[in-house]
């Protein structure tokens, strides 16, 4: 029998996703420009009562490190409520309260902050066709407070995790936070994670960042954050691979662990440096025809990731899972578990596989196969 993963601690600013199929005329009622995300202004106000007016308005818990602990949990199902501790600040709204409640029945601990100070943060996703527009208001997650991260709920699962996960938006909130989280992570030998998350962190928030990496034991990005990445530290190469090995063996480092740089670069293979060099992780191919949305792709490849070295998965094998948990959440409309007996077993077989002999699972497959369809 396995034994439990590793717990994991993730932190960053929930999103309640509020999404619709709307029109061309929508977006132009709002100053919309297909495919684009941005925040709220004074333009869009009312957007949110617009869209939750429509008769196929979704609800779904969100925001990259949310989306992120979502797949980690969905990869771990046999754990609910024992493996991912998610760490952010909404208000007790409705808002609130619709995102926290079904992030929970998912089986996520959420030690998140309840502040008076703003509304939930939320996204308006507009979906016309296969294309996604985003509206993004912030509201509580930008107050989470220091009293909270000292609060008996955050303090426990900072002692219990092992992994910590914290994604590059939390260095617009305040950086004491993320140190704390550094400094819990090496006081109990534990893995430190950041992830890069958007080019605008390395323009304006590059002293917080700076403070942050000598604690961090794997830096991840795509490669347009890479990129930027390299623009910061002056860098005069614009190739993620050269980029990557720079990043283990000249960004300061104070850990034992070892540096480990993670690029993935969107259906290119993934680039993966160490200390022992730089290698590459092929993305499997995928009929296009089957891509009904790109969007959260870079979440769902971490959350693979993350639930593999929970596990004790060599770094090649996190990518690996990372490319299946991306291609799964990319062929659907939100981040959540299908229920066909097809997708069931593909699931089972490689969820499985990372804990068991090929034989033993492919045994088991065949039998599944007999009960669904004979």
């Amino acid at each position: 029998m396995s034994s439990a993963p590793l717990r994991v601690y993730v932190q960053c600013n929930p999103l309640l996703d509020v999404s619709a199929h709307v029109s061309d005329e929508f977006l132009v009622k709002y100053g919309l420009e297909r495919g684009t995300a941005i925040l709220l202004s004074e333009r869009q106000k009312g957007i949110f009562d617009d869209i939750e007016k429509m008769p196929n308005v979704r609800y779904v818990p969100g925001g990259s490190g949310l989306n992120v602990a979502r797949v980690a949990q969905w990869m771990q199902q046999a754990y609910k409520g024992k493996f991912v501790t998610y760490v952010g600040c909404i208000a007790d709204d409705r808002y609130g309260k619709v995102l926290k409640e079904a992030a929970e029945h998912e089986g996520i601990v959420m030690a998140v902050e309840h502040t008076t100070k703003a509304g939930s943060g939320a996204c308006a996703v507009c979906i016309t066709g296969k294309e996604r527009t985003l509206v993004a208001d912030l509201g509580a997650a930008n107050h989470l407070s220091s009293e909270h991260m000292r609060s008996p709920a955050v303090v426990r699962a900072m002692d219990e995790s092992r992994i910590f996960y914290f994604s590059g938006f939390t260095l617009t909130v305040d950086v004491n936070h993320v140190l704390q989280a550094c400094r819990k992570a090496r006081e109990v030998d534990g893995l430190f994670m950041i992830n890069l998350s958007a080019p605008f962190i390395m323009q304006f928030f590059s002293a917080q960042l700076g403070e942050v990496l000598p604690y961090t034991d794997i830096i991840v990005a795509n490669r347009h954050e890479a990129k930027e990445f390299a623009n910061m530290m002056k860098w005069d190469t614009d190739c993620v691979e050269e980029i990557a090995r720079r990043a283990v063996s000249e960004v300061p480092y104070t850990g034992t662990k070892g540096r480990v740089v993670v690029f993935t670069r969107d259906i290119e293979s993934t680039v993966l440096a160490t200390k022992d060099g730089v290698e590459t992780v092929p993305v499997p191919q995928l009929d296009q025809d089957k891509v009904i949305d790109m969007n959260g792709a870079g979440d769902a490849f971490m959350g693979g990731f993350l639930s593999a070295y929970a596990v004790g998965k060599d770094l090649r094998r996190c990518c690996e899972t990372g490319h299946y948990t991306a291609q799964e959440v990319i062929q659907r409309t939100v981040a959540r578990s299908p229920r066909s007996p097809v997708f069931l077993l593909e699931f089972f077989c490689f969820r499985c596989r990372l804990l068991m002999p090929n034989t033993v699972v492919d045994m088991i497959s065949m039998v599944w196969l007999m009960i669904c369809f004979f």
